[in-house]
């Protein structure tokens, strides 16, 4: 059941995730790209929507699964899942690949840590709001699945959605658009899908607040990442090439615009 469970995260997130890599191209102008790019944003999200209203009805079965098979909550493996969703740390990994641009001058860093922030502060900025209009209960409190404490901020009630899912899934997405690496992506989805089962193994969220997480991680992380990949590409640049021909040398300056 777990692996299950983990199978079905990664898979549903990778497909939304290919969907969004194919059908930007980088090429195009910024306008264009942020154009094509909402359709695929209102879809996925109505989509993700849908189907986290739909996992309601499974959190109760899923949840019994896991915390009968005996996981021990202090599991080496559950802790870095903890660790790589939290936001401090990412923020943090943020700004370094910003900075990184310096060290190496290769504007691709500076881009990258640009995504990753704003895709960080916006997927944050969507838990918060949402985890205080419907105020869920998380699932050690027993108070069943369908029970929402409209409006509340005591973290208690703030299990939907699942806020280090959205910022694993979020730096995952982010990362994997830039390295265009399939090894990469499964190593990276899979610390993400690490994350979503340590949540819902020691019990500080249902299923329906861990899918939905991970799918605003994955829109948000690709929406930054697309946008700013494609002023990446338009940037202009500037080349210099020496010559030398028998009368003279000297060196040609091309502008790429």
């Amino acid at each position: 059941m777990k692996l299950i469970l983990i199978i079905l995260i990664l898979s549903s997130f990778n497909a939304i995730n290919a969907q969004y890599l194919n059908n930007t191209n980088f090429s195009e102008s910024s306008n264009k790209s942020e154009n094509t790019s909402k359709p695929h944003l209102a879809y996925s999200s109505a989509g993700i929507a849908i189907a986290s209203s739909l996992f309601f009805l499974l959190d109760d079965t899923i949840r019994d699964e896991i915390l009968c098979s005996s996981v021990n909550k202090n599991n080496t493996f559950l802790k870095i899942g903890h660790s790589y969703g939290d936001i401090y740390y990412n923020i943090g990994l943020a700004g370094f690949i910003y900075a990184s641009n310096i060290i190496i001058s290769n504007d691709k860093f500076s881009s990258a840590g640009k995504s990753l922030f704003e895709s960080l502060l916006v997927g944050g900025l969507a838990s918060i709001t949402i985890k205080y209009i419907f105020g869920r209960s998380r699932p050690y409190k027993e108070d069943g699945t369908t029970q929402f404490n409209w409006f509340e901020t005591e973290n208690i009630y703030n299990s939907l959605p699942s806020g280090h899912v959205i910022t694993a899934f979020t730096t995952s997405t982010v990362i994997s658009n830039y390295v265009e690496n399939i090894y990469v992506s499964i190593a990276l989805y899979s610390l993400a899908g690490l994350t979503a089962f340590q949540r819902i193994a020691t019990d500080n969220h249902w299923f329906s607040d861990v899918f939905l997480g991970a799918g605003i991680g994955v829109i948000v992380g690709s929406y930054f990442s697309n946008l700013n990949k494609s002023k990446l590409s338009e940037s202009s640049s500037v080349n210099l090439v020496p010559f030398i021909s028998k009368s003279n040398a000297g060196l040609y300056l091309f502008l790429e615009i």
